[in-house]
């Protein structure tokens, strides 16, 4: 808080001198005050998109919901008041993106993400090593909205588009760009089940799975680990929900077509990553890792009892 000092004094000198300090006073300060203010909503919008993350990943959305919004008021406010707009473009395109799933209705979010994209694809220009990946996150949601607002084809038909931007993308984190494409194929293989393509969906959900296990190895996470998601890179985070939700599908569909040895590689995939969502907390996410761990355990004891059958039939082949 600015506080005035006041002296007492019979000069006219002093008093001359007093007057020219306090006009002089604002200009000095104005850049000051200014520039702690940026700093402080730079601080305010880290907290809450960070906040809007974890309550995501806990299945808290009301709370995320909100922190979300207050992280994309923040953002247009910082890129709207600086002098270089460009400096805070990253953070107006992460808010907008995340904010999408709360914004409202399909098309609503897709008009957000859009938003997005385009500065994205403004800063991946500049800077493709850096921006490229974030740029194609974007189009992935896109073809997710695209989906929940009934145009599953239109979706496919990005998705796959999507996952030939990855593979020719630069990035700095060959793993977060690698971990994008798993989701992309995850994503891509549901649409493709949506429609009745059980094969190519399972197919590329199997695709994202393996390459999902190969970034793992490459960062050197073990789900054995306690708290090893706790622990991960932010976008190995975010992918966790849609890599245990691809492989409980992996799981369920090569236990009911009764190949139990690629239904028990998905069932420990499954349990491994729902139990890092679950030490994130929550109610929701440790009733969701029972309940997979319980389907898993039964898939793995199944596998257990087919294996010597099944090595007797290569053993006669």
């Amino acid at each position: 808080m600015f506080m005035a000092r006041h002296e007492r004094s019979g000069s006219a000198r002093a008093a001359s001198r007093r007057k020219a300090l306090d006009r002089k006073a604002p200009d000095r300060k104005a850049p000051d005050r200014k520039a702690q203010h940026q700093s402080t909503l730079e601080r305010r919008y880290d907290f809450h998109f960070g906040e809007a993350i974890r309550a995501t990943l806990q299945g808290s959305h009301d709370k995320a919901a909100g922190h979300s919004g207050q992280a994309l008021l923040i953002s247009r406010e910082l890129y709207a008041e600086t002098a270089d707009p460009a400096r805070h473009k990253p953070e107006l395109a992460a808010a907008l993106c995340a904010h999408a799933r709360y914004g409202g209705g399909a098309w609503q979010a897709i008009a957000m993400l859009a938003e997005s994209a385009g500065h994205y694809a403004a800063l991946a220009e500049a800077d493709p090593a850096a921006y490229e990946v974030p740029r194609i996150d974007v189009l992935t949601r896109i073809a997710l909205a695209s989906d929940a607002a009934g145009s599953t084809l239109d979706a496919i038909s990005l998705l796959r588009e999507v996952v030939g931007m990855y593979l020719k993308a630069s990035a700095a984190d060959q793993e977060e760009r690698d971990l994008g494409l798993a989701r992309a194929r995850f994503h891509l293989g549901g649409c493709l089940l949506k429609t009745g393509m059980d094969e190519d969906g399972l197919a590329e959900t199997e695709a994202g799975l393996e390459l999902a296990a190969d970034v793992l190895d490459r960062l050197r996470i073990r789900f054995a680990v306690a708290g090893w998601l706790a622990e991960a890179p932010r976008y190995l985070q975010l992918a966790a929900p849609d890599w245990a939700a691809a492989a409980v599908r992996s799981m369920t569909m090569h236990a009911e077509a009764g190949r139990w040895q690629q239904a028990a590689t998905a069932a420990r995939a499954a349990v491994g990553v729902s139990g890092g969502l679950a030490g994130l907390g929550g109610d929701a996410l440790r009733d969701a890792h029972e309940k997979i761990s319980a389907r898993a355990e039964a898939v793995l004891a199944r596998a257990g009892a087919a294996q010597p059958d099944d090595e007797g039939l290569r053993s006669e082949t």
